[in-house]
């Protein structure tokens, strides 16, 4: 497993607010990308389809120490 780094904006950027940033452990980009949306929408009561994922955010490895931004640790958690 490899970790991964997904930022997902979900329904409270239209409210201003920034998105959520979830590290994760999973074999590819695309299954860490579901893991994260999965996740974000049942933690935010979300749906799907509301959901989108932030490109410039979403890659392979940990936020660099001095990213300016919160991030959320899911390796450790079952999903």
């Amino acid at each position: 497993m490899k970790i991964f780094t997904v930022t997902v904006a979900g329904t409270e950027r239209f409210d201003g607010e920034e998105p959520y940033t979830w590290v994760v452990e999973a074999p590819d980009v695309a299954s860490a990308m579901n893991r994260a949306v999965a996740y974000h929408a049942l933690a935010q009561d979300q749906r799907l389809s509301d959901l989108q994922i932030d490109p410039l955010r979403t890659f392979e490895g940990l936020p660099p120490a001095n990213c300016g931004y919160h991030w959320n640790d899911l390796r450790s958690e079952d999903l």
